[in-house]
């Protein structure tokens, strides 16, 4: 048997901002799924399916390795699209502030059980929406050079979380298996 997992924080945006965000959106006739405001998150690694057998051994080495690691702070800053504008799949909220010791750490940890360290630059973003169709591109493109400095929330990072995610019909349903605070 296995899991569907990720290593993430879990993110609480004020709901005012969120509302201006998905009216802005609508306005521009941009469809998509939102994500459920209590599922907010930036990712550190998606691990996909593990064995079950893995997943005991995997708890005990992330509190291990990630309780070592300081608080700190972040800012929730600006909106853009993965991958570009002119074929936006995924509206994001970027995290600005020094995350690599815990994406390090989450890489050193998993490697002992076959997760190669990814070779992708880690941009740490909490999604918004998946975007299904956009129209306006225009005018969605000069909305996000508008909101590229915005800011959102300052933040202090006070736990990283090893997550089982659920695939339902209506959404994921996120189950935190490991909770770990840092120092």
């Amino acid at each position: 048997m296995k899991k569907r997992l990720f290593v993430a924080t879990m993110v609480s945006l004020p709901s005012e901002e969120i509302s201006f965000i998905k009216r802005e959106i609508i306005s521009l006739g941009i469809e998509g799924k939102w994500v459920e405001e209590n599922n907010l998150h930036f990712t550190y690694r998606f691990l996909g399916d593990v064995s079950v057998l893995f997943i005991p051994q995997i708890e005990r080495e992330f509190k291990e390795k990630i309780s070592l690691i300081e608080k700190r702070k972040v800012e929730l800053k600006g909106i853009g699209v993965f991958p570009d504008v002119k074929t936006a799949r995924v509206l994001w909220v970027g995290v600005e502030g020094d995350l690599t010791d815990i994406k390090s750490a989450v890489d050193e940890l998993l490697e002992p059980f076959g997760f190669e360290k990814e070779r992708r630059v880690f941009k740490p973003h909490v999604t918004l929406m998946r975007i299904k169709k956009l129209r306006h591109r225009t005018k969605f493109s000069y909305f996000l050079s508008k909101m590229r400095e915005k800011k959102f929330l300052s933040m202090e990072v006070k736990q990283v979380s090893l997550i089982e995610s659920v695939l339902t019909s209506k959404g994921p349903l996120y189950k935190p298996l490991k909770v770990v605070d840092l120092r």
